[in-house]
């Protein structure tokens, strides 16, 4: 019990993976609703004909259900993806500009803020700030166009 009143965003091993489960805890909402959601567009037909042939319990997830529901899943990926990048709110306000101790939870949205900005006694560089913003923006860009080239490309060959 006495490990639980540990500051756990005051360790540099550990103010990451206590962020990283506050914004999973934030999120895991609207992605949980989308697949639901997929799930119960599902025909019923579809899953009878399934029984019928043969096919049921995680067979009938593997075989059926996933396909049917990975455009779903693919789309809640890149608003993952995207949202990981616009994590810069939880951080700043939870660990401010610098990003806790020893920059320990420091990713590319607060390191940006403060190259653009400058902090306590730095100054700010807004082409060093511009800089990184166009990395990130690069790096969402990649991460999109091999999601609707790659995956949405294989998910057109598996239409009816």
């Amino acid at each position: 019990l006495k490990s639980l009143y540990a500051p756990w965003l005051g360790k540099e091993a550990y103010a990451l993976t206590t962020l990283s489960l506050i914004s999973v805890w934030q999120f895991v909402g609207i992605p949980m609703m989308l697949i639901y959601a997929a799930l119960l567009s599902i025909p019923d037909e579809i899953l009878e004909a399934a029984e019928v042939d043969g096919i049921t319990g995680f067979s009938a997830f593997w075989k059926i259900k996933l396909p049917l529901i990975l455009p779903s899943i693919g789309i809640i990926s890149i608003l993952t993806f995207v949202a990981n990048f616009n994590a810069f709110d939880l951080i700043y306000a939870a660990q401010g500009a610098l990003a806790g101790p020893n920059f320990s939870t420091d990713i590319l949205g607060t390191f940006m803020y403060r190259t653009f900005f400058g902090f306590q006694l730095q100054l700010g560089d807004p082409h060093m700030g511009s800089a990184i913003a166009s990395a990130m923006f690069a790096i969402i860009l990649i991460g999109v166009c091999l999601y609707l080239f790659g995956v949405q490309s294989r998910m057109r060959r598996y239409q009816f």
